[in-house]
């Protein structure tokens, strides 16, 4: 069967890539984006046109607003979920980030028209406080005669090594049967599997996230290994039985309390800001309250998800350093001949952050072949037009029946 596709706001490509793994390599017939994101999509349009040898049209529609995309079967987008994100302190069902994806529905649902536009977007969409913003994208779907599924996940139930719960969103045709998904359990391939592949010697990838280069600087990390008697990391690795947050392992060892730990820190000539958090989640606690326990952590196992200030604090224990570029785009199943595009000055990719902002391969491809078998008529339809699925709980709601019209619909949200 010949399906061909695009993207809109793909971001640095986690999502394309799945879907060229579902496709066997088959290319975009076009990308199209906005100007605020063109920094995150050059990293994969740069990859396909040197790469891949891609030739297709790459339009930012915000400076090209009479372009005319080529009908397609399917449309991918990967836009902001910092609208809807836990870790955004702005995040809510009235965030300006999700007009994003109102933005992009209306576009593709009322221009291009394909079989199935879908996307990805923050855990939150699928809860009750997402459901303005999934009451509008259904709206906006049932206007131009399309149902709406919402299928909840975590990366970790597709193998990866990352637990990184999502919310994809997939409008299909037609205003009375929705399809309903496979739930998928694989093993998780641990983290070390990963962290202890060989580098090599030409990869422009091979740089440490972390300016600060080298994990036996951090007093936390030393006193860890002084608990665990161990001499080096990968003793220290051997000596856990997971994944270990260094200050949350601290903090947590009753026999070890934090004015005694920051003593420590002071006497060995550590930077006086180890001991000064020391005091301070001290404090923090004697409260009553909780302290922010982000900090260096070595894994094993599964890690939490590979955003925010993950990427900096993360270590491989394998090389004893931080991770590198090309450990975190391992992490996210990137393939090792994908390049970040490189700032000159600094060598080095100069926005760690675009690994974050993305969707992991091996997800993205379980979407794309869920999307497939939908074109091929080898999905289960219900009656409805917006349903919900559960990958974790591994079922299914329909929220919105066949007899819900589009009158009745719009007349319920105006009132």
């Amino acid at each position: 069967m010949s399906i061909t596709y695009g993207s809109i706001v793909p971001l640095i490509g986690g999502e394309n890539l799945g879907i060229m793994e579902s496709l066997d390599g088959q290319l975009p017939e076009w990308m199209l984006s906005y100007s605020d994101f063109k920094g995150n999509d050059e990293h994969l349009v740069r990859y396909l046109r040197d790469k891949k040898g891609w030739d297709k049209d790459y339009v930012l529609l915000d400076e090209d607003e009479n372009y005319k995309a080529k009908s397609v079967d399917v449309v991918n987008t990967v836009c902001p979920c910092a609208g809807l994100s836990s870790l955004s302190r702005t995040s809510g069902a009235t965030s300006e980030v999700n007009d994003w994806m109102y933005k992009t529905t209306e576009y593709v649902l009322g221009t291009v028209r394909p079989k199935v536009f879908w996307g990805e977007n923050a855990p939150r969409l699928y809860s009750r406080t997402g459901e303005p913003v999934v009451n509008r994208l259904h709206e906006i779907g049932l206007r131009n005669g399309y149902t709406l599924n919402l299928y909840s996940t975590s990366s970790n139930l597709h193998g990866l090594a990352q637990k990184r719960p999502r919310t994809f969103y997939f409008f299909t045709e037609g205003v009375s049967e929705a399809p309903i998904f496979r739930y998928i359990r694989r093993p998780i391939e641990p983290i070390e599997d990963i962290l202890t592949k060989e580098a090599r010697p030409d990869d422009p990838m091979d740089k440490v996230i972390n300016p600060l280069g080298d994990p036996y600087h951090d007093a936390w990390v030393n006193y860890c290994m002084k608990m665990t008697g161990s001499n080096n990391l990968q003793e220290f690795f051997e000596a856990i039985e997971e994944t270990t947050n260094c200050i949350v392992m601290v903090e947590q060892d009753q026999d070890h309390p934090l004015l005694e730990v920051a003593e420590w820190m002071d006497d060995r000539g550590y930077d006086p800001k180890f001991s000064r958090r020391a005091r301070f989640m001290k404090n923090k606690l004697d409260e009553g309250k909780g302290y922010w326990g982000h900090g260096v952590t070595v894994p094993k196992g599964r890690v939490p998800s590979f955003i925010g200030a993950h990427p900096f604090e993360l270590i491989n224990p394998f090389r004893e350093t931080y991770v590198t570029f090309r450990d975190g785009l391992r992490i996210m199943k990137h393939p090792d001949d994908f390049d970040m595009v490189v700032d000159e000055k600094k060598g080095q990719p100069a926005t760690p952050n675009h690994m974050c902002q993305n969707v992991p391969v091996t997800t993205a491809k379980d979407m794309s072949d869920f999307v497939l078998e939908y074109l091929k008529g080898e999905t289960d339809m219900v009656q409805g037009n917006l349903v919900k699925q559960s990958n974790v709980k591994m079922e299914h709601n329909i929220v919105s029946r066949e007899e819900s019209t589009l009158e009745a619909f719009i007349d319920l949200h105006r009132q």
